[in-house]
């Protein structure tokens, strides 16, 4: 076996190992991935996806990527096929990712969610590495029965493009000094905010965008929406401003999303959580969510910069 860069493969070297992934997490988690592998398969072709690959002979046995962002690496998908599991491949290959990112010129801070991972110890590398981490839970509701929206004063509407920039204002102020800010620069501007509804309204970043069931409350709260495969609806994000948190809004943002996807005929719903939010985290589970898979976030940054986490 050897370890090779992505830049030295092609998306045929790696296409049977893809197809089994999009089949995986399809699976595993209700997400048809097929976009996102014929994503991996274009920067193959193109020599513009940075990461590793471990190979037998022509056999791709496993890899993982990771994208650059203005000074900071994402890495994505760790993935190995069935054989090749629980034997150490995986972390070792994460090994060589990270310290691949460590060493991109100007690059000074690694994220990872590790919900694309095949690899069971995982975890035990990013600390080892210096990693700041916090687990999360990939929750999952079945959406047999109707959802019954709570009673409540709040004007919500379907949201809009021209919403994205207030938006963006409310996911900001809704993580101000919070521990998923801390672990995801996503969340530290109202810019680097906009960037990501963009990418979720726009650029299908979360499988494709539901504007039926994606809703604003202007200035308060907003949740937006999209559909992971045929059968499955996802909570992308969810916000509530400061100032009207604690009144009920999030339970009436996730509630109408909810009746939205079931109206459309969609089996089930899926969201992402830090486990230490409590109270988002109570609110998911009072709404009928369970965990599906358990995973972490992790972020490193290059000393003498440390990261702080909130208490």
């Amino acid at each position: 076996m050897r370890t090779r860069s992505l830049a030295e493969v092609s998306a045929r070297d790696l296409r049977p190992l893809l197809d089994e992934e999009s089949e995986y997490w399809s699976e595993e988690l209700f997400w048809d991935f097929t976009d996102v592998c014929a994503a991996v398969a274009s920067g193959l072709d193109r020599r513009s996806l940075t990461g590793r690959v471990v190979q037998d002979g022509p056999r791709s046995l496993a890899y993982c990527y990771y994208m650059l962002d203005t000074g900071r690496a994402i890495v994505g998908s760790l993935f190995a096929g069935a054989p090749f599991r629980g034997q150490g491949i995986e972390e070792a290959l994460l090994e060589a990712v990270l310290a691949d990112a460590k060493g991109c010129p100007g690059n000074d801070r690694i994220e990872c969610q590790t919900l694309f991972s095949t690899a069971l110890d995982s975890d035990r590398h990013f600390e080892r590495a210096g990693f700041s981490s916090r687990q999360r839970h990939y929750l999952l509701r079945e959406l047999r029965e109707p959802i019954q929206l709570p009673p409540h004063g709040f004007r919500l509407r379907t949201f809009r493009r021209d919403d994205l920039v207030a938006a963006a204002r409310i996911i900001h102020l809704s993580h101000a000094g919070s521990l998923d800010a801390a672990l995801n620069l996503t969340y530290g501007t109202v810019q680097s905010c906009r960037s990501f509804v963009e990418t979720l309204v726009l650029r299908a970043g979360c499988g494709r965008f539901d504007p039926e069931a994606s809703a604003i409350v202007d200035g308060a709260g907003v949740v937006l929406a999209s559909h992971l495969s045929a059968t499955n609806g996802h909570i992308c994000q969810v916000s509530v401003a400061p100032e009207a948190q604690c009144k009920g809004l999030g339970r009436v943002l996730v509630a109408s999303a909810l009746e939205a996807f079931r109206r459309q005929g969609l089996k089930t719903a899926s969201l992402s959580v830090t486990v230490d939010n409590a109270r988002a985290y109570d609110l998911y589970t009072h709404l009928g969510f369970r965990m599906r898979k358990a995973f972490s976030a992790h972020a490193w940054v290059r000393p003498p910069g440390r990261i702080e986490l909130p208490a």
